[in-house]
């Protein structure tokens, strides 16, 4: 029997997709969840409104304290990531209720990557406790601070560009194609119900792929990005990206700790 099904448009003939996938027991979309709507879906709306509304009304408040150097945007980033960081170490502790071992790895190596997120965010605590920048540091980063990311590409927009990927491909594609039924998840003895991010997901990565589109918009057109969308866009989609990744491990946290143990 195969766990999941994968039927392309060009091959459907007369029978329903929900036919030709339903071999392993479905799960519906909010079955993997585990996370009331108010923090998946209510609160990304909320935090999205609430961050154009304060630069559309009260631009000098949102220069200081939202999108500042120190700002809410930059401190709610590195927040986010904190239960990423703590739940990819404790869902070692649970790696017997997964099917296969390589799982618990693959959560663990997101609570590093949020690590390293986070560290680099907040600059390892230098935007707190206000240390001055290592001479060999400094004359390395073109911001004068204790980071990596202002060093190289590839400690910045390529890791960031990696994240943008699974959290559009994970966390949108493929529980759309759940959705759709083009895609069986089957249950806790299927990888596919712990590795694919469930639909409470998919808010924060709607926004993470189109929160930089008028950006994109205005230069395609040799244009300036209207008011109030001029926002610093990569700052913004950094936010969504920490808050999909809490959200994942939440649920997968949440369904783990409630599962028996698995017999091999």
């Amino acid at each position: 029997m195969r766990a999941g099904c994968l039927m392309p448009l060009a091959v459907r003939h007369k029978q329903q997709p929900r036919e030709l996938c339903q071999i392993m027991p479905e799960f519906q979309l909010s079955s993997r969840n585990h996370l009331h709507a108010l923090v998946w879906l209510a609160f990304p709306l909320v935090m999205l409104a609430t961050i154009y509304l304060s630069r559309y009304f009260y631009l000098p408040f949102y220069l200081e304290w939202v999108e500042g150097e120190h700002g809410a945007i930059e401190n709610l980033t590195a927040l986010f990531l904190l239960p990423t960081i703590l739940l990819g170490i404790l869902l070692l502790t649970h790696r017997d209720k997964f099917p296969r071992p390589y799982i618990a790895i693959w959560f663990l190596l997101h609570g590093l990557g949020a690590l390293y997120f986070a560290g680099e965010e907040i600059s390892w605590g230098q935007h707190f406790f206000g240390w001055a920048t290592p001479e060999a540091v400094d004359a390395l980063n073109d911001q004068g601070e204790t980071n990596l990311h202002n060093m190289t590409s590839w400690l910045d927009q390529k890791p960031r560009l990696l994240l943008v990927f699974w959290a559009v491909i994970g966390g949108l594609i493929l529980p759309l194609l759940h959705r759709l039924n083009y895609l069986a998840i089957g249950g806790r003895d299927d990888w596919r119900y712990w590795i694919i991010p469930p639909a409470a997901c998919m808010p924060a990565a709607i926004i993470v792929m189109l929160v930089r589109l008028p950006e994109e918009i205005a230069y395609a057109f040799d244009r300036v990005v209207l008011f109030p969308f001029d926002v610093r866009s990569s700052e913004v989609q950094e936010l969504y990206l920490a808050l999909f990744l809490s959200v994942y491990l939440i649920s997968v946290y949440r369904r783990a700790k409630a599962a028996p143990v698995f017999n091999r």
